[in-house]
């Protein structure tokens, strides 16, 4: 490949100044509201590593790596950054002619540390096999490379074919997973007046925080909670506009800035999601009918076959095909039923959430509710309580998932080996159970103005846990009941 095309996307190679010329850096700059994403902590540039950051459409992935470029022209030379949109290459070859012209170019002048951004990878079919030609070849002669993806399907899959050269011998966990913002970030971004007094209690520390986030799911009351219940009404107000927004920071700047969010920004993520529909070679009307499906039963528990004769799908392992596919690409969550004894049920019926407050009213509107504003349909169904309740459950179960990888951080993660739901014989259900070593620890979601004896039940089985409340606070035996919004602090 010509160097003067890659030139083109790299105009800081003319001078470091273009960089704040960039339309994602512009509008980072513009924006009233910013996110300095807590994952970025955890890149480390100064190694010999092929990093992946995947993540759902719109969360910031490609603002992230020109933050960080800015960053690195401070003090590197601009010709050793290079960035890259892939969906402008043909193949894979065209990959490895793009790779091995740059190198060949910066090494003629050079034997610094260079930087490489391939951006949505996986537009490229095959592109693992430049890249494993290519670490195989430089990988160890002061290149940082990191690739980005909006599903796992192929990002995970591939990085995990290069087995010694994406990082394992420089000690680091190179796969990241990046999400929109948490309900914490969001408080502490939009409120640091508010976050200050969350922070006297060293719930800014991931170590301290998930510390106390294991006391609350063994079934205590840890003394911060007594102590910040004082701003739950504030606390309350904000996850308010979280079940909005979703902690997307387009639909969080858009809102906060008119109160209410612009209809493209919802047909931009549908439009995005229909592309990589389009990708992976799956079809978009079976798609659509199996996430309808699944949209009216979010927080219940159902089978698969269920599915496949609401939505007139010809087989069931063709939904769970589809089920699987979409959550790999960071629209669903899939919990499984597990026992008292530790096994897991994956043949018993599902839950399934969607990851997202905000991708769930996008496809909401999309499937269910085409006709109305995407922003005042989810206005009128938060405005149902019990609908309320079910994006809560959501949003308890992604953090769940979150902080189950924060205790065990691991490039092989996946939520599905720890995060389940749990039902008696009786069928009393406890909403989540985090798999804890040899502890099964019950999560029950209660987002209702009162809660009685009964709603103990399926906990009281398990024998410990914690409640998500709606406003109480308070010790029940080996139960800790919490609020919703404070209880998402602790993640």
């Amino acid at each position: 490949m010509d160097i003067l095309d890659i030139r083109k996307q790299n105009p800081w190679w003319e001078s470091k100044s273009r960089i704040n010329e960039d339309p994602k850096i512009k509008d980072y700059d513009l924006a009233k509201l910013k996110w300095n994403p807590r994952l970025k902590k955890y890149i480390y540039l100064d190694k010999n590593v092929v990093y992946s950051i995947r993540g759902p459409r719109q969360v910031g992935k490609t603002t992230l790596i020109k933050i960080i470029i800015r960053e690195l022209l401070e003090k590197n030379n601009q010709i050793n950054i290079m960035y890259f949109s892939c969906d402008l290459l043909k193949d894979n070859l065209a990959l490895n002619d793009l790779l091995n012209s740059y190198h060949s170019w910066i090494r003629s002048q050079n034997n610094d540390r260079m930087f490489i951004f391939l951006d949505e990878i996986s537009s490229v079919k095959d592109w693992q096999k430049s890249i494993k030609l290519f670490v195989d070849q430089y990988g160890n002669s002061n290149i940082t490379m990191i690739v980005t993806g909006s599903h796992t399907i192929d990002i995970k899959n591939s990085t995990e074919r290069l087995p010694g050269r994406v990082g394992e011998k420089e000690h680091v966990p190179t796969h990241k997973i990046f999400l929109p913002m948490k309900f914490a970030e969001y408080v502490q971004m939009i409120d640091p007046k508010l976050y200050s007094q969350i922070q006297e209690h060293k719930l800014d520390d991931a170590k301290e925080r998930a510390k106390q986030f294991m006391t609350i799911v063994e079934g205590t009351i840890p003394e911060s909670a007594n102590n910040l219940i004082r701003i739950l009404p504030e606390l309350d107000m904000r996850l308010d506009e979280y079940l909005l927004t979703g902690g997307i920071m387009i639909a969080v700047n858009e809102y906060h800035e008119h109160k209410r969010i612009n209809a493209q920004i919802y047909d931009i993520y549908i439009r995005h999601l229909i592309g990589d529909i389009a990708r992976i070679n799956r079809d978009e009307k079976t798609a659509k009918l199996i996430l309808a499906a699944m949209l009216k039963r979010v927080g219940s528990t159902f089978s698969w076959n269920s599915i496949k004769n609401d939505s007139g799908i010809a087989s069931q392992p063709t939904v769970d095909q589809y089920a699987n596919l979409l959550q790999n690409m960071f629209i669903l969550n899939i919990h499984y039923k597990i026992e008292t004894d530790g096994k897991v049920k994956h043949a018993s019926d599902k839950k399934v959430h969607i990851l997202n407050p905000f991708i769930f009213h996008s496809l909401y509107s999309w499937l269910i509710n085409p006709a109305q504003d995407p922003y005042q349909s989810s206005i009128e169904y938060m405005l149902m309580p019990e609908n309320k309740s079910k994006l809560i459950e959501s949003v308890v179960g992604d953090h769940l998932n979150r902080a189950a990888h924060n205790l065990r951080p691991s490039d092989t993660f996946d939520p599905s080996n720890f995060i389940f739901y749990f039902k008696t014989n009786k069928g009393h259900e406890v909403d989540f159970v985090l798999k804890s070593q040899d502890q099964l620890l019950g999560v029950e979601v209660k987002y209702q103005n009162s809660i009685n004896s009964g709603d103990f039940r399926g906990l009281n089985t398990l024998g410990r846990g914690c409640m998500i409340s709606k406003k109480d606070l308070t010790q029940k035996n080996k139960v800790a009941v919490i609020p919703t919004s404070l209880f998402l602090i602790y993640i």
